[in-house]
């Protein structure tokens, strides 16, 4: 995934592909965020279980239809594994109701204490003029969350929002949602996992700290340097990076059509992205491996570490 996102709508027919999981079941939507611990958080909400989470099985057909008229042609948005959005219009002024679902966001600035919870988890608000976002802290250390936002510039968003984040969490909690197995699919796999110790440190040249981004993202630092591995749902990496006049380069005897390429945006950084799976849709499995150094030296060429840390990524896929 590049500097600037981009959204992906995954058309129905992609669900035969990375199979979408049952919605969550009925809820009572006219509770409110609350104080009382009501479902015991256990390991349902570490990483490696969100990772398995399907974004779009949380706006579940009841939930939309509670908030706002369901459209006709309605489909959820999907942006990457972790994201998804729906829209349902007002009965009353018509105007859209838009609900987003982030799982394993990385929380850059969650406070330390929050005075309400849901499911055993902490929950803290955010407003905006036209949105409300309420976010289920996961972790800690690092910060990630499961964040509900409803945009109604007609309305109280957060009304909608409060219902949103009490369903998902409940959801979660019952092991609902989930994407199924599907063997070849980075879906459910950690990409701080992605490079070995010894790698890692031959291409930043020292001992690596990983850091995951998020749950979909990792960065192997050391001191002013670091490889960055991302793992998503997008189109042909050709096609995205065209802007950048990329250059193809073969990893593996398997993946031969990679793009090398700098953006305008981190013009120091080097990045290297290649469709890993193929979906319906114009969709694909992505994997993005970048390296990047800061001040630049003018005596190394990042390209070419980023070359040797995703040839590491894309062999070890193929033999996993």
């Amino acid at each position: 995934m590049h500097d600037v996102l981009r959204s992906a709508r995954v058309l129905p027919a992609a669900a035969v592909v990375l199979t979408l999981a049952a919605c969550a079941g009925p809820v009572d939507l006219g509770k409110t965020v609350t104080n009382k611990t009501t479902v015991k958080a256990a390991g349902s909400f570490n990483d490696d279980a969100l990772r398995a989470v399907d974004p779009c099985g949380l706006l579940a057909d009841d939930l939309v239809s509670g908030i706002g008229k369901k459209k006709p042609s309605g489909v959820p948005d999907r942006r990457g594994y972790s994201e998804c959005s729906y829209s349902v219009s007002d009965p009353q002024s018509g105007k859209d109701i838009r609900l987003l679902v982030k799982v394993g966001s990385d929380l850059i600035s969650a406070p330390k204490q929050v005075a309400r919870t849901v499911g055993g988890l902490g929950v803290y608000e955010t407003r905006t003029s036209t949105g409300c976002s309420y976010t289920a802290i996961t972790s800690r250390g690092p910060d990630h969350g499961l964040v509900a936002t409803a945009y109604w510039d007609g309305g109280d968003p957060c009304a909608a929002a409060t219902k949103l984040i009490e369903s998902s969490v409940k959801a979660v909690s019952e092991g609902k949602a989930k994407y199924e197995d599907t063997p070849g699919s980075l879906v459910k796999l950690d990409p701080c996992a992605a490079i070995d110790d010894k790698t890692s440190g031959d291409v930043t040249g020292g001992p690596v700290k990983k850091e995951p981004d998020d749950i979909r993202g990792c960065r192997y630092t050391t001191r002013n340097t670091y490889i960055s591995v991302k793992y998503t749902i997008d189109f042909d990496p050709a096609s995205t990076t065209k802007s950048y006049n990329p250059t193809t380069v073969q990893l593996t005897d398997k993946v031969k059509n990679a793009v090398k390429f700098k953006s305008t945006i981190s013009p120091n950084k080097c990045q290297i992205e290649w469709i890993h799976r193929g979906l319906t849709g114009n969709r694909s499995e992505n994997i993005n491996v970048s390296f990047e150094r800061t001040p630049p030296d003018a005596a190394q060429d990042p390209c070419a570490k980023a070359e040797t840390a995703a040839k590491v990524v894309a062999t070890k896929l193929a033999s996993s």
